[in-house]
């Protein structure tokens, strides 16, 4: 096996030559970047990449491997065990966890090419001309190297937005770079354009998004050689065309060849807007002026001055040389994402397609949303307020530009990977760790939005909450949902967002926003099930799924959790462990139930395991319960564990995908004896520090923390002052020590008991007088689907007593033609049926039908207090049968008939926008050709008790048809 080798950097840099924001005062830099072994996490599913990049950059110059490229085995691009090259790549995700990137993979060989590199049995993106690596690749922040046994040596660097590559042939024989189109995970389409005149060549390629999805990416790039091209030509497919200038398709590519071997130079630059932009970005950031070895030689140094000052932000000493090379290995790995997207003229590439222009800020994106909002965010805020806050800035941005904030974005768009509503405690994490300077009222205004109208989507029709509905309207996700799957993990990621936009408006002084996204945060627990102990699936009519066993390993198979177990998402309630606690029964029974969790570390086996898989995200909050517990030093005991355990700075040093940084972010905070628990606020919880010396450096001030006696066999605190006082606190706020602080911890290698165990020391959870949350709880309804309440009548104007009496079908077509309801299966809400109204207005001033859909007179419907009638409605604006006509499909609603002869549509109640409940009326705020949420407050009708439930059509002088479907017809009480 290959060993590392690292590359020999200066000693001490000049602060002002880094090109990042440094606090007010100075400080002493360090020789890190020997640290950093970007190898790590290259093996063993960490799909981390070793090329050259700067923090948070574009350009991502890395080389792939066979394992690497579509249908390998490692999603990075990247196999440390692998001993062939394919090319080096643009573009890569570190620990992503699905192919993606690997775009335009620049391939040197030597000699002349006669044929095309691509034939029908290679694998896509593979060419015939893999390279073996012949010596140990160099690796340095910034800096890639490697020997091939053809006698190419090949070195990479890199800016933000541009690459500098230095192919040295041997000499005496024909030099040629192969540079292949359909090198990436999934491309699409390409085009490359050769001009040997300008020693250049520029073009794109388009892929899907992450993980297949169907949001597409194209990367536009611009590279510049040093030396003419003495022959040149393109290939698509098999077939080679020499002079060839140009050339599109996914299996297409350029080639270029140098007379004489020796040392070839090229600059190369990335746009996500144009060609144009990406030339734009080589001219300043590479110019040509610098297009010389000594230039190659600059940008490294450039780079790795950079990546000094930020691994100097944290400062470590004392430890161990191996646990040092761990530690700066993953603060490195957490500063690759999220990267840059806009180019030197301050474009970028909207969401809906349309070229935008930024406004004193820079644009990102590649948030891995449902990863990077429980650590991640909050390390890139405290070392780099300015930074992060252009991270949420371009957030907002995306919820300006198309509607809705992204869940996983690339640059393009929003790929809707994975769940929840992570921008929401991605931006108030940022927040509460220090970085301000955004526009913090838009930024409420769009969580505030996605957290309370299920329609919140992006152009691209990504839903910010794609189970939305279900939450607001039952108070949790049930078993069949619009969002497909993992229902309880879905309520369980909408409360934790909940939370933490209850904490951010907390910060901003919004009281109304607090105390109503902190009640719906508090939804778990429609979800805990206290017979069991476990959050359980429940159906839209409150009752248990069935299917839950006592092992709880059998239920996990009903698919109610992503990437995760019942026992491993039971502890998911970081925001409010004191009523997570009590509803287990007491401290006794949580802790004895996170003894046995932790009997296990890192058990992937996620369809099956009862234990701790600390390589997930799911899992990362819950070592810290033990500090709710009372009980730290059990705390400080499995945190260790697992970084000695699961961590070190090898290629096998990751114990799962890194997902863009999260789970070496993880290590840091382990390392420096906190973590931020709670998403969105600013607690964090103590484990214990592992080096005897660490400063952060801060704009407020330094905080040292001291860890006399810390070594890797030492994790037990013994006893602890701040600023000079004695604490027996296993927790902090970050505001208390943004400023600068001092904790000085005596560390051991025994368990001091005694130390936090007090209940009165235990972090604070969100409960606020929330014990017993506000929930919603589903009286009656139906979404149609088999087995559920479907309509007793069909096809028929009421006309019954009480209420009904309504006669009116002369303006109306009757027969097969309408009205008509009766239940489709073609445009569902939610599952797979619905039910479809249709009919036609003849005209007159009275144009009416109500049509009978349920009886529930057996249901013992009586309207209560705080109980809501909600439904969906999609109207349709044309129909293949041409009956609909205009807007006729909006004059509809959902009618209640009561026994005492009174109706909802004169009841002069209005729905949640303030509009009438009567079919006239809704035409004004129901959209065509969508679905459209409508709730109303019964609470003035209480006492009433509903006899049956009508469907209405109600446009005077109206003529033409009207056809549209309904869904999700629900009755809910507030308790």
């Amino acid at each position: 096996m290959r060993q590392y080798h690292l590359f020999p950097l200066s000693a001490l840099i000049a602060g002002a030559s880094l090109g990042i924001s440094l606090p007010l005062h100075a400080y002493t830099l360090q020789n890190l970047t020997p640290y950093v072994l970007p190898f790590c996490g290259t093996q063993n599913g960490g799909n981390t990449f070793p090329g050259a990049v700067t923090p948070f950059g574009m350009m991502q110059w890395s080389p792939d491997t066979p394992s690497g490229i579509q249908g390998g085995s490692e999603p990075g691009g990247y196999l440390y065990t692998d001993n062939k090259i394919c090319g080096f790549s643009f573009n890569h995700v570190s620990g992503g966890g699905g192919f993606y990137g690997s775009d335009l993979g620049f391939t040197p060989i030597v000699g002349n090419l006669t044929s095309s590199p691509v034939t029908s049995s290679s694998p896509t993106g593979y060419l015939t001309y893999a390279s073996t690596i012949a010596g140990v690749p160099f690796v340095g922040p910034g800096y890639y190297s490697v020997q091939l046994t053809n006698g190419i040596e090949t070195e990479l660097t890199a800016s933000t937005r541009t690459g500098f590559g230095r192919f040295t042939y041997p000499s005496g024989n024909a030099a040629t770079m192969l540079i292949n189109a359909g090198s990436g995970a999934s491309i699409i389409d390409a085009s490359i354009q050769i001009n040997p005149g300008g020693n250049e060549v520029s073009g794109w390629t388009t892929g899907f998004g992450f993980l297949g999805s169907g949001q597409n990416h194209r990367l536009y790039f611009d590279v510049v050689f040093d030396h003419s091209f003495s022959a040149y030509g393109t290939w698509n497919g098999s077939s080679l065309s020499g002079n060839s200038t140009s050339v599109s398709g996914s299996k297409s590519g350029a080639y270029l060849t140098f007379n004489g071997g020796g040392t070839v130079l090229a600059r190369s630059a990335v746009s996500w807007v144009s060609v144009a932009n990406a030339k734009a970005n080589l001219n300043t950031e590479s110019p040509a002026s610098t297009f010389n070895n000594s230039g190659f030689d600059a940008m490294h140094s450039a780079a790795n001055n950079t990546w000094n000052g930020y691994l100097n932000k944290i400062q470590v000493s004392g430890g161990t040389s191996a646990d040092t090379q761990t530690f700066y290995s993953a603060l490195y790995h957490s500063l690759l994402a999220p990267s840059v997207v806009s180019d030197v003229n301050n474009q970028y590439m909207g969401f809906d397609g349309q070229v935008r222009t930024t406004s004193g800020f820079t644009k990102y994106e590649y948030f891995s949303g449902w990863d990077i909002y429980r650590n991640e965010c909050q390390l890139i805020a405290m070392i780099d307020p300015a930074r992060a806050s252009d991270m949420a800035q371009s957030l907002v941005q995306d919820a300006s530009d198309c509607g809705a904030m992204p869940r996983w974005s690339i640059p393009t768009g929003d790929t809707g990977t994975m769940i929840g509503d992570p921008a929401t405690p991605i931006i108030a994490g940022m927040y509460a760790f220090g970085a301000r300077n955004f526009n913090t009222g838009a930024a409420k205004t769009a969580m505030a939005k996605a957290a309370t109208d299920p329609s919140t989507k992006s152009s691209n029709g990504v839903y910010e909450r794609d189970a939305e509905r279900d939450y607001l309207n039952l108070g949790y996700v049930p078993e069949y949902q619009i969002g497909g799957y993992a229902p309880i993990s879905m309520t369980l990621e909408y409360c934790s967002a909940d939370a933490a936009l209850a904490r951010f408006a907390q910060f901003l002084g919004d009281s109304a926003t607090y105390n109503s996204a902190m009640s719906r945060a508090q939804n778990w627990r429609n979800l805990f099930n206290s017979g069991s102990g476990y959050f359980q699936m429940r159906q839209s009519d409150r009752w248990w799924s069935p299917g839950f066993a006592s092992n709880v390993s059998t239920y996990d198979n009903y698919n109610a959790f992503a990437e995760g177990t019942g026992a491993q998402y039971v502890w998911m309630v970081p925001f409010n462990y004191s009523a997570l606690i009590g509803a287990m029964g007491g401290a006794s029974n949580a802790a004895s139930r996170l003894d046995n969790f932790f009997t296990q570390i890192n058990d992937t086996n996620t369809s099956v395991t009862q234990y701790a898989y600390m390589g997930n995200e799911p899992c990362s909050e819950t070592p810290y319960v033990y500090d709710y517990l009372g009980q730290p030093y059990k705390c400080s005991n499995v945190v260790r564990r697992v970084m000695t355990q699961l961590y070190s700075s090898a290629s096998t040093g990751l114990p799962g995908n890194d997902d863009l940084g999260q789970t070496s972010s993880w290590y840091v905070w382990a390392a420096l004896g906190f973590h931020p628990e709670a998403p969105g606020d600013d607690v964090l919880v103590m484990n214990g520090p592992l080096f005897p010396q660490t400063v952060i450096h801060l704009a407020g001030g330094d905080v040292t923390i001291n860890g006399g006696g810390a070594a890797d066999n030492a994790p037990y605190i013994q006893s602890l002052t701040v600023n000079g006082q004695t604490s027996n606190s296993p927790w902090t706020r970050f505001a208390n020590i943004s400023n600068g602080a001092t904790l000085n911890y005596t560390m051991g290698t025994n368990a001091n008991t005694s130390w936090g165990a007090s209940s009165s020391f235990a972090p604070p959870s969100n409960t606020d007088g929330m014990s017993t949350p506000v929930t919603q709880n589903y009286f009656w309804g139906t979404s149609l689907e088999a087995g559920e309440y479907q309509p007793t009548w069909t096809n028929s104007v009421d006309t019954n007593s009480p209420g009904g009496n309504i006669s009116n079908v002369g303006p109306i077509l009757s027969g097969g033609s309408g009205p008509e309801l009766g239940i489709r299966n073609e445009n569902s809400q939610s599952g797979s049926s619905e039910l479809m109204y249709s009919g036609g207005a003849l005209g007159g001033s009275a144009v009416y039908a109500y049509l009978k859909a349920f009886d529930v007179s057996s249901k013992s419907i009586v309207v209560t207090s705080g109980m809501h009638l909600s439904y969906w409605l999609y109207p349709q604006s044309s129909a293949t049968s041409g009956l609909v006509s205009g807007n006729n499909s909006a004059h509809v609603a959902v009618d209640l008939v009561f026994t005492d002869n009174s109706t909802l549509r004169d009841s002069g109640l209005n729905d949640q926008r303030g509009v009438r409940l009567h079919p006239n009326a809704q035409s004004g705020s129901l959209a065509l050709d969508t679905w459209n949420y409508v709730s109303v407050d019964l609470t003035p009708l209480a006492g009433k008790a509903v006899n049956r439930i009508d469907f209405g059509y109600d446009n005077p002088n109206s003529t033409g048809g009207y056809r549209g479907y309904i869904d999700d017809i629900a009755f809910t009480t507030t308790h």
